[in-house]
């Protein structure tokens, strides 16, 4: 064989062997690929027991008024047959697919920030307003705005202080989870920690029955049955920790440790509730919550209602001093809509995406 077609496929070779190509063309090192490896063993243990905790700070928010929402149903998150054996809890086996989809889709992003490509429409509270031990919402419409390819399109409440931050909602990503469901999903960002639902060390789960990336297949749908989903992150005023808390009986699923925080290792300064969503820079946008502006209706709108604050003293109460923001209004919207008679604070959102004024 010809010397020059030898080094030419010692060379392909090694590059093959160094390397693991990834969505949009780039490529892993063999560092990385190995970072990964290790990655990998770490979270795909054998089942471990559960940590038999709960929260010492309650969140006081009334039952749900059945007369005023009876057009809006609940949506339970559970395996079924009660979930995983006595004694241990749910973590999704993990592979290299999924870690790498994850590498790519570890976005930063805040409202706050100009991130190319991220757009968004929430109601936040003002600057230096109040401090706040948790806030949350009885209910989150859910739906199932399309994305494909590395588009997402997410309905989140997210609590911050300065670099941490926490958000819990539903997102459609294809580029993290390989599909176009809804589904449920967390993220924390603190330290060194930036990742989605158990993907990397910092939240400690406690139920047996509820796993943090639950494909939802019942979608709310304008004038007919509005499904949604209650959610809230409360801080323990005992020992720091910061709860996750799922449905109307306000079940504890897990907590991230104080331990791993600087700024909410104190109180947030800083809650949103409403719609984010990502495209490439100079591509269409993809829809937001129910996929159209905001009009005022909870029957055909995406909402966050009633939502609600824990304050430093831990009383739960309305979150008054909230504004809107929306950062591009000809494909986005939000609404405060005021607290509506026998219901709360509702928070209307939306939009239809595309490419205008992109």
């Amino acid at each position: 064989m010809d010397m020059n077609v030898v080094l030419l496929l010692v060379f392909v070779s090694s590059l093959l062997l160094g390397q693991h190509r990834v969505e949009g063309g780039r490529s892993l090192s063999k560092q990385e690929d190995l970072e990964l490896e290790m990655q990998l063993k770490l979270l795909n243990k054998p089942a471990v027991k559960t940590i038999h905790m709960k929260p010492s700070t309650p969140f006081h928010v009334g039952a749900r008024d059945q007369d005023s929402s009876n057009f809006t149903k609940p949506v339970s998150i559970g395996l079924k047959g009660g979930g995983c054996p006595i004694g241990t809890v749910p973590i999704r086996r993990i592979t290299k697919e999924d870690l790498i989809r994850e590498r790519l889709s570890s976005r930063t992003m805040s409202s706050d920030d100009n991130t190319p490509g991220a757009h968004y429409a929430v109601a936040r509270t003002r600057s230096g307003s109040n401090k706040f031990l948790g806030a949350g919402a009885q209910e989150i419409s859910l739906h199932n705005p399309h994305a494909s390819g590395s588009q997402y399109s997410a309905a989140k409440i997210k609590i911050q202080n300065g670099p941490d931050s926490i958000e819990v909602g539903w997102r459609v990503d294809p580029s993290l989870y390989g599909d176009s469901q809804t589904r449920l999903f967390i993220r924390l960002d603190a330290g060194q920690s930036h990742c989605f639902n158990t993907r990397c060390p910092g939240f400690i789960i406690v139920r047996s029955d509820i796993p943090l990336d639950w494909a939802f297949h019942r979608i709310s749908q304008p004038f007919g049955d509005i499904f949604f989903i209650t959610a809230y992150i409360v801080k323990d005023k005992v020992n720091g920790n910061r709860w996750l808390l799922f449905e109307e009986e306000h079940i504890a699923v897990g907590f991230w440790p104080k331990r791993i925080f600087t700024g909410l290792g104190d109180l947030a300064n800083s809650v949103e509730w409403g719609g984010e969503v990502f495209s490439p820079p100079g591509t269409p946008k993809p829809p937001m919550g129910a996929g159209h502006f905001a009009i005022g209706s909870r029957r055909v709108d995406s909402f966050f209602g009633p939502i609600a604050v824990l304050n430093e003293y831990g009383q739960t109460v309305d979150p008054d001093n909230v504004e809107e923001f929306a950062d591009n209004k000809k494909l986005y919207n939000v609404r405060n809509k005021g607290i509506e008679k026998d219901f709360g604070r509702v928070i209307l959102y939306g939009g239809r995406g595309g490419s205008t004024g992109v």
